[in-house]
């Protein structure tokens, strides 16, 4: 009888493991095959930042913590490349999965003299667009200080023209936006200024370094600028840095650090927000720049509102970070080169979209193997210039033209300069390897690269077609250096 009883509990046991180890792997199964209900995107584009002034991203400063949290729920990119260096042709290319050259922003501010400028490509159609003819119902929202007239609220049910962390108030509206559309699909685009320059956050400004009645005033730069109704904000606050001896690199870039502490601020209370509205599971927050920022890394005399240019990594290389739902992309590193124009054609593949013929970018989902293996950026704001850059593997090359014309901007009988950087021997850049010539064969190879992606991008239909650019516009650009 004892020994029935043993026998009895030796098979209960077994059947007991037999179905705990048979419910592990259904779960573990259900848990890789989780189905996402909803397409909930938030985008934010933190204009200005460059990677590497991220804490996540190994900075000294600790200037983001709640995006250091969001990471660790997160995707990111630490070699991600925008495809223009300046504020109009990056986030175009973010938008549409394009290249300038194909979506057509690529004039610099500077030659708005007639108030026209070129506006996006009409075959060309941004992610609101192509979300909204995917699903009717979809809530698409931009809360973007980008003109309208050049096409960024292509395709928008609301185009919100602020920067949503500008201020409490503006905050609280995006903050109530998501409230009320948390049982809905939605996509959110958001893009700040706060850490563009005029530098005016004093978070990590020495104490002493300024009297409390000149710290107001530096935190409070509307205030500053009524002093003087002669300057543009952006000016009275470069003359007030300079008369106060915080005009060099070292206090620039403290305040420009404050600048994104600020905004990771704003970032912390909208995670949060999702979390106490029980959405933050199944959204996808997406957080990205445009361009980085210069602080006297290879021009010495140049620290203040530095970009636009030229590509080295200072200027070029920024943050991507994607918090995908949960369980359903492992978090972690990714460290092979990737650029703004694959945000689009990954949304759209993780959400089982098919992608537009006209989009450039490869979704970050697929296979390395089978992704392009090199990228461009081109469309500097220079007027009577243009750069453009290709990187392949550690190598990156870029070259220098005069006189560009037309909206692909190339004038390769021009050439004027050319740099070849290998990036893993020399991150700094300091060594221009063009000039040795046992690399001259591999650059020849790289510019064949770049004319035949360039030619290819803009094809030989594509016309380029002006629109007007209001005031309000030309005034924005003032304020932010872009214009004198």
């Amino acid at each position: 009888m004892k020994s029935k009883q043993v026998c009895h509990s030796r098979i209960s046991l077994a059947v007991l493991v037999i179905f705990t180890a048979a419910a592990l792997l259904l779960f573990s199964a259900c848990k890789k095959e989780r189905v996402v209900n909803k397409m909930q995107v938030i985008l934010i584009s933190i204009d200005t930042l460059r990677a590497d002034h991220l804490s996540a991203y190994g900075y000294n400063r600790d200037t983001s913590p709640n995006i250091t949290g969001l990471i660790k729920d997160s995707v990111h990119y630490t070699q991600a490349y925008p495809n223009g260096c300046w504020t109009m042709p990056s986030h175009m290319s973010l938008l549409t999965g394009t290249l300038p050259s194909r979506h057509g922003i690529t004039q610099p501010w500077g030659t708005v003299y007639k108030k026209k400028y070129w506006r996006l490509n009409d075959s060309i159609k941004t992610i609101a667009d192509v979300l909204e003819a995917h699903k009717s119902t979809i809530k698409t929202l931009k809360y973007a200080k980008l003109p309208t007239e050049l096409g960024f609220a292509n395709g928008f049910e609301k185009n919100i023209q602020m920067d949503p962390f500008d201020n409490k108030n503006k905050l609280a509206a995006l903050l109530k936006e998501i409230e009320d559309n948390k049982e809905k699909d939605f996509f959110f685009f958001l893009h700040t200024w706060k850490v563009h320059a005029p530098y005016t956050s004093t978070y990590f400004l020495e104490k002493g370094k300024l009297s409390e009645e000149k710290l107001y005033y530096l935190q409070h730069p509307r205030k500053l600028a009524q002093a003087d109704v002669k300057l543009t904000k952006n000016k009275k606050i470069l003359q007030f840095l300079k008369e106060n001896n915080l005009y060099n690199a070292k206090d620039c870039m403290t305040l420009y650090d404050g600048g994104i502490h600020n905004v990771d601020g704003s970032i912390g209370k909208l995670i949060e927000k999702c979390k106490q509205l029980g959405i933050y599971d199944d959204v996808m927050i997406i957080i990205v720049s445009d361009h980085g920022e210069h602080f006297a890394e290879h021009f010495p005399n140049s620290f203040y509102n530095e970009h636009g240019y030229d590509y080295y990594e200072e200027f070029i290389k920024v943050p991507l970070i994607i918090k995908y739902p949960a369980g359903t992309v492992k978090p972690g590193p990714v460290d092979h080169p990737v650029t703004l124009v694959d945000v689009f054609p990954t949304l759209l593949d993780f959400y089982k979209i098919q992608a537009p013929a006209y989009i450039q970018g490869n979704s970050l989902l697929a296979p390395t193997a089978s992704r392009q293996k090199y990228i461009v950026s081109e469309a500097v704001s220079l007027a009577r210039q243009e750069r453009k850059l290709i990187r392949v593997g550690d190598l990156k090359y870029i070259i220098t033209m005069e006189n560009p014309s037309m909206g692909d901007r190339v004038n390769w009988e021009a050439v004027s300069d050319r740099k070849l950087f290998d990036l893993k021997n020399d991150p700094l850049e300091r060594k221009n390897l063009y000039a040795d010539l046992k690399f001259r064969g591999l650059c020849i190879n790289f510019e064949k690269m770049l004319i035949k992606t360039i030619k290819d991008s803009t094809g030989a239909n594509r016309s380029f077609k002006e629109t007007a650019v209001d005031q309000e516009t030309l005034n924005q650009m003032k304020a932010l250096g872009y214009l004198d």
